[in-house]
């Protein structure tokens, strides 16, 4: 029996010899690209090396030079990430130069217009198009706040018996007021809203959208619902807005992240309406439509509509999102 057991013994020592000797070690990930380096100069006051805080609007340079020690570099890769919901964007930029092959330089000039923290990577690929090394190494701007975000709130259209429906919107703090709340907030209120039948002679088109939705400022020349009296509110506060423009979730959501592409947004667009005066459910405030609208303060800003519903009590609200600068 010991004998049997001492055999057993000796072939599977045999076989795990065998296993490990035919085993092939794996490339470390951490330590296989360690022939391409970058680094990121301090060539101005304006560079970023490892990770700077900026302001909406700054200018920033991107200065770097990546070397590859093994082999030729046939293109430079540069990646730019900016946020989940923006993924990442990639610029290559091919190395036609034979003497730039192993140690290649550039520098971006940036101008930022994004808030929050973005990223760039520069890594290097080879003559057959493959991933050789970053250095692992990245940079970091990071731009202050120069935005507020006011995300789904509630107006609700106007009632006429109470009057207690939240028909009035301030835009500054994305508060909502009722007409009997108004003359004591009115140098808050921005705007109330109101809906109208609609008018179509196309009897689908309004069984879908039996009503327009417009909004008017607190200081228009004429109230277009004068069943809310609003001609004893003082302050009138002077907001200005431009016509909606539709399908536009999108915009706001990704392309308007900072207080200058908000104000440029805007000014394109040219607020200068007391009210919008929608005739078709399509032009007026409809969901995935943008108002862009300035502030008596001077502040841009721009208001995407998500949706157009009911509560569970059956009362119809718009809700909005806003961007408004700081």
């Amino acid at each position: 029996m010991k004998i049997k057991n001492i055999q057993k013994i000796r072939l599977m020592a045999a076989g795990i010899a065998l296993l490990s000797s035919c085993a092939k070690k794996s490339d470390n990930i951490f330590n296989m690209f360690d022939d391409v380096t970058v680094t990121y100069n301090n060539s101005s006051p304006l560079a970023v090396t490892d990770y700077k805080v900026v302001n909406d609007g700054d200018s920033v340079y991107v200065d770097y030079t990546i070397n590859s020690a093994a082999e030729d570099m046939y293109s430079v890769t540069v990646e730019r990430a900016a946020g989940a919901q923006n993924g990442v964007e990639r610029t290559v930029i091919r190395i036609d130069d034979n003497s730039r092959r192993r140690s290649y330089s550039d520098v971006l000039k940036l101008k930022m217009n994004r808030d929050g923290k973005t990223s760039y990577r520069v890594y290097a690929m080879n003559q057959k198009g493959t991933y050789i090394g970053d250095g692992y190494k990245k940079v970091t701007i990071d731009v202050n706040p120069s935005h507020m975000v006011y995300s789904s709130r509630n107006i609700y259209l106007p009632d006429s018996t109470a009057k207690t429906a939240t028909s009035f919107f301030s835009l500054n703090d994305a508060t909502a007021y009722s007409y009997t709340e108004g003359q004591a907030n009115a140098a808050k209120i921005d705007f109330g809203i109101w809906r109208r039948p609609n008018p179509s002679t196309n009897a689908q088109e309004v069984a879908t959208n039996p009503f327009v939705y417009n909004l008017y400022a607190i200081n228009v020349a004429t109230n277009p619902f004068p069943l809310y009296d609003i001609s004893g509110w003082t302050p009138k506060r002077a907001t200005r807005f431009a016509a909606p423009q539709t399908s536009q979730t999108n915009t706001f959501l990704y392309n308007v992240v900072s207080g200058s592409t908000i104000e440029a947004t805007a000014k394109a667009r040219n607020p200068n309406l007391t009210a919008i005066t929608a005739t078709s459910f399509a032009t007026g405030l409809s969901p995935g439509a943008t108002v862009c609208f300035l502030t008596p303060e001077g502040k841009y800003g721009i208001m995407l509509i998500n949706n157009i519903s009911f509560d569970l009590q059956r009362r119809p609200f718009i809700n909005v999102s806003v961007k408004i600068q700081r």
